[in-house]
């Protein structure tokens, strides 16, 4: 399990909350490819490479949206292993984000 960054978990929750559409594309693929790095060897490394892709080649919304429901399942199920407590709440709300982010995009 990779050691999780809480400063990068805390920072992705706040944008998040700002709400996914008001997130500048270039801050979403700093932050996509800062997760990348981090969990490089697990399985949702690969599901963000896939919503990096999905918003380089500016894919429609709901590929987008399918795509963060996806991510916030796969959060939740492979990141709160081996964690602290603390840790494994922030994931689980950073989860719930990315799953209402892919809700939020569908409307």
């Amino acid at each position: 399990m990779a050691d999780l960054d809480q400063a990068n978990i805390d920072t992705t929750i706040a944008a998040l909350e700002g709400g996914i559409t008001s997130i500048p594309i270039e801050q979403a693929m700093t932050v996509l490819e800062a997760w990348q790095q981090q969990l490089r060897g697990l399985a949702i490394a690969d599901d963000l490479g896939e919503l990096k892709d999905a918003l380089r080649k500016e894919k429609s919304g709901e590929a987008i949206a399918n795509l963060l429901t996806s991510l916030g399942g796969d959060t939740s199920s492979e990141l709160t292993i081996d964690t602290s407590e603390e840790v494994a709440a922030k994931i689980r709300q950073l989860s719930s984000l990315l799953t209402q982010a892919g809700t939020e995009l569908r409307r």
